[in-house]
Formats: structure tokens, sequence, C-alpha cells
């Protein structure tokens, strides 16, 4: 696959799912790398407004949003496959439930422990976005809960794998492996290797040598007019999955 493009920032955990999952793809990638705040001027005309991180870029073809990125990538490349044959739907439901489960709780931990790091506009931006006061001193309170629900959740998926098996759904890491590693690394790249709640180490932190190191620096600027130079892949094509 010729021309992909990932618009994103180091330290984003979304980022990360999509950076391990070309990995699996042994896919080479352009990078981009966009600002963790507002305004973000080169991003914001290409997605027609969209602002979260990240975003996928082939050609004229934006794709928001990890799961539909997944999906993409599934379709454009499908082998190696992060959908086992016979067992699509649940490779999606577990990474829907790892997604929603214990992504979020995840972050609160980080967060809550590393929020005072932060500058004034990351918290202006983060409350103006949520619609919430980005308040480190309810983040802390908040904390051992955040801690037991993320461990909880982690010891379901540990659960999963404590038959011997490699990966989520077998001997080949996929789409769920990728749903639970990201917010495992967030952890671990803030907080340590060890820290709660991974405490002892987890079997998730296999994934780690899947990241893509086949990437190049391309200046956004240019990403943008290269988009407006090309034309969309067919409606009906862009949604197959």
């Amino acid at each position: 696959m010729s021309g992909l493009i990932l618009h994103h920032y180091p330290n984003s955990p979304f980022s990360e799912k999509v950076r391990v999952a070309f990995g699996i793809k042994q896919l080479g990638w352009k990078s981009v790398q966009i600002p963790n705040i507002m305004p973000k001027p080169d991003l914001m005309p290409l997605t027609g407004g969209y602002r979260k991180t990240p975003v996928m870029q082939i050609g004229a073809d934006i794709y928001c949003d990890t799961q539909l990125i997944m999906l993409e990538l599934e379709r454009r490349l499908p082998s190696p496959p992060f959908l086992p044959k016979g067992r699509e739907g649940e490779a999606r439901a577990i990474t829907m439930w790892l997604d929603r489960q214990i992504f979020s709780p995840a972050v609160g931990v980080v967060m809550s422990q590393v929020a005072d790091k932060f500058g004034d506009a990351f918290k202006k931006d983060r409350s103006e976005f949520s619609g919430r006061t980005f308040d480190p001193e309810r983040m802390r309170a908040a904390l051992p809960m955040l801690r037991d629900q993320t461990y909880a959740q982690l010891s379901l998926a540990e659960a999963m794998l404590a038959d011997g098996r490699t990966f989520v759904l077998g001997s080949e890491p996929g789409l769920a492996d990728c749903a639970l590693y990201n917010p495992v690394w967030f952890i671990q790249q803030h907080l340590g290797k060890t820290a709660a709640p991974l405490d002892p180490p987890r079997r998730a932190d296999r994934h780690a040598h899947l990241d893509n190191d086949a990437k190049r620096i391309a200046r956004s600027p240019r990403r943008y007019r290269d988009a407006r130079r090309r034309e969309s892949a067919p409606l009906e094509n862009a949604l197959e999955t």
C-alpha cells in the first residue's frame, strides 16, 4: 500500500493503536505530527472540522476514528488479517469492549497522576472540548476507583490469555490486540512498566515490538496540498468492509 500517512502525535494512545496496526500489517508509512491541542490549522481543513487524533490519509481519502481506520486497513490489505476468518464478529466485539471499558479508566489512572505537568493551554483545551473543568484535584480523588476499574478489566483480558495462547484470539496478533495494548502502553509511557494496575506485569506488553519504525517525516502543509490534488476512491469501495 502506497501513500499511507498518519496524522498523529507521539504520546497519543489511540495513535499508538494504529501504529501497532501498521506494524502487524508490515506497512511503511509517512508521519505528520500534529498539535495535541487546538488550534490545528493544517488538520481541520483536511478533516472538515474533526479534531481528534489520529487521522489516516491515503491520497485524497481521509479516515477519522480508529474503528474506521482499522477496518479500512483490513479492506485494503487483508493479509495478515486483523479479523480471524469465521471470528470477525467476535474480534470486533472484543475490540469494542477494550476500547470502551479499559481505555477510559486507564487514561484516568494516568491523568490523575500527571495532570499537574500539563500547562494551562492543555487544561483549557480539554475543558472546552469535554465540557467539564480539567480539575487535577478531582482527578486525584478518583484515582483509587479508576485504578480498581482498570485492574478489574485487565484481569478479564488476562484470563483470556491464561490458556497459553499468544494473543487474544490465537497465535497471531489482530484487531483486539491493538486495542488491548494501547492503554497498557499509555500507562507504561507515563508511569512505568510495572506501575499499578500493571503489577504484576501484564501479558499485553508482549505487543510492544509490533510498532512499525518504517516511517518518514512529511511536512503537514504538503500533505494537505497532495490531498486537494487527488481524487477520492469511489464511495461504494470506500465503504466496503
